[in-house]
């Protein structure tokens, strides 16, 4: 179990090195695909799935990192706020998704992008 934990931990990583890559290079395309999330039944539970499946990594292999109480809670936090987008309505959490894209800003998403890729890089750095 250990290991299959690191690996979704190394690939919930990457996704967040990837977001922020596409967060520098094209934040309107980032923007545009935050826009579409919840957007059809298939796109929302894989989102949630992949999201709730992250956050159990990161309290599978908490017990492994120098500082596991930290990576149970935020991987604890990650799983349940997971949980009630289950059960919320595909339209308002498309809805949700919609109007932040409305929001945000390329350059404020571009501001953005080197947290994604911190905390991305530091996760998969963290468990290699």
């Amino acid at each position: 179990m250990e290991t299959v934990a690191q690996i979704l931990v190394v690939l919930f990583g990457g996704w967040l090195v990837s977001v922020g890559i596409l967060m520098a290079a094209d934040p309107r395309r980032a923007i545009r695909w935050l826009s579409k999330a919840a957007s059809t039944n298939f796109i929302n539970y894989l989102e949630i799935t992949l999201r709730g499946f992250g956050g159990a990594a990161l309290v599978l292999y908490a017990e492994f990192w120098k500082f596991p109480q930290v990576f149970r809670v935020f991987g604890l936090f990650v799983v349940i706020t997971s949980a009630p987008l289950l059960f919320t309505p595909r339209q308002w959490h498309a809805r949700y998704a919609v109007w932040w894209s409305n929001r945000l800003t390329a350059p404020f998403v571009r501001m953005l992008a080197p947290l994604s890729l911190a905390f991305g890089g530091f996760l998969v750095y963290a468990v290699i």
